[in-house]
């Protein structure tokens, strides 16, 4: 193979890399997500999902 042959299978990699790395990051939050809530009271739901979305934005932050 060629140079810009090898470098468009490695740039492409890198792109699916990075979607399946978002695709896993958002189930993974979805699903924390559910596993908090259930059974709670609706009144402590907010306090919980400000928790969540603040451990998100730091994981977020870090990946950066």
């Amino acid at each position: 193979m060629t140079t810009p042959h090898l470098l468009l299978d490695l740039l492409a990699t890198q792109a699916v890399t990075v979607l399946l790395t978002g695709t896993v990051t958002a189930i993974s939050v979805v699903v924390i997500i559910r596993q908090a809530l259930r059974g709670t009271q609706p009144q402590h739901r907010a306090a919980i999902l400000r928790s969540v979305a603040e451990i998100t934005r730091a994981l977020r932050s870090r990946q950066k």
